[in-house]
């Protein structure tokens, strides 16, 4: 059998690596593997270094939050790497309700329009002379400032206001006597009320309703020859509704009702023939804007 020296082996390996045989002496080799270690040294070296780069540019780019993505299964790990990372995205705040609780104050102007009962009542036996009784239908317009609190619970909005109202609401007539044509007016000066209020919010708008006191002054005046006047303060209640619209943080408009019903009063107590007095009692609706402020 022949045999194979181990040097006709390596001659045969390093012929196969480039290397000649006449070449491939024992330093020989050992050069080129000292080169080929080196040659990797190197690459390890030189890959490190791109993998710190690459860590610290990732360190300074900000950091997006992404929901976890289960990767195709066509996707390697290696490629999933390379993939934009899909942006996280907050929806808008929703605006919160509005809120109705605190002090308020503001003004307001509108029309009114109702009837005036009045009649003449003797305080002694009757006897022949002035008579009035009837019921006379008067307008006009009123303006003035409010003020008030509301309290909100939940969607509740419980609160008090007071208002009072310049007015110019009456009516002129004329009284038939047989021995002196008269000639009368009659005119609601000014009238206020404090009020209950209770609404219901939808955010910024608020249906409501509203009651409580009400009070109003009221003059007479009579002219034939001369004139004679007299005023009396009325009291009673009103009640009625509206609605109000929230704009910005602090200001309101409103639409309002009120239907207001006022006592009887006496005029000219003993100043009529017979010693009577005129009584008179007026009832009136009044419509009107307003615009509030809230503290």
């Amino acid at each position: 059998m022949k045999t194979i020296s181990a040097a006709a082996v390596l001659a045969a390996t390093l012929a196969g690596s480039g290397l000649s045989a006449s070449a491939a002496t024992l330093d020989d080799v050992m050069a080129r593997l000292d080169s080929l270690q080196r040659d990797n040294q190197a690459m390890r070296k030189e890959i490190a270094a791109l993998r710190q780069k690459e860590a610290r540019s990732s360190r300074s780019q900000p950091v997006v939050d992404a929901p976890n993505r289960t990767l195709p299964s066509n996707v390697s790990t290696a490629m999933a790497a390379d993939l934009p990372a899909r942006g996280y995205y907050k929806a808008a705040p929703v605006e919160g309700s509005y809120n109705w609780t605190g002090f308020y104050a503001g003004g307001n102007a509108g029309y009114a329009f109702g009837k005036e009962t009045s009649a003449e009542r003797s305080l002694v036996p009757p006897t022949a002379g002035l008579e009035i009784n009837d019921r006379i239908s008067y307008d006009g317009y009123a303006g003035g400032i409010q003020a008030g609190y509301n309290y909100q619970v939940g969607q509740f909005v419980f609160g008090v206001e007071a208002d009072i109202q310049a007015a110019s609401v009456g009516e002129r007539f004329h009284i038939v006597d047989p021995i002196t044509p008269l000639s009368a007016a009659n005119k609601l000066d000014s009238f206020g009320t404090v009020r209950g209020r209770i609404g219901y919010a939808f955010d910024r708008l608020m249906p409501y309703v509203t009651g409580g006191f009400a009070a109003g002054r009221n003059t007479f005046t009579f002219t034939s020859t001369g004139s004679v006047q007299d005023s009396a303060i009325h009291t009673g209640w009103t009640a009625g509704g509206g609605v109000e619209y929230g704009i910005g943080d602090h200001w309101s408009v409103k639409a309002e009702y009120l239907y207001v019903d006022l006592n009887e009063q006496r005029y000219f107590n003993g100043a009529f023939r017979n010693e009577s007095g005129l009584f008179s009692k007026p009832t009136y609706s009044f419509a009107r804007g307003g615009v509030n402020y809230r503290f």
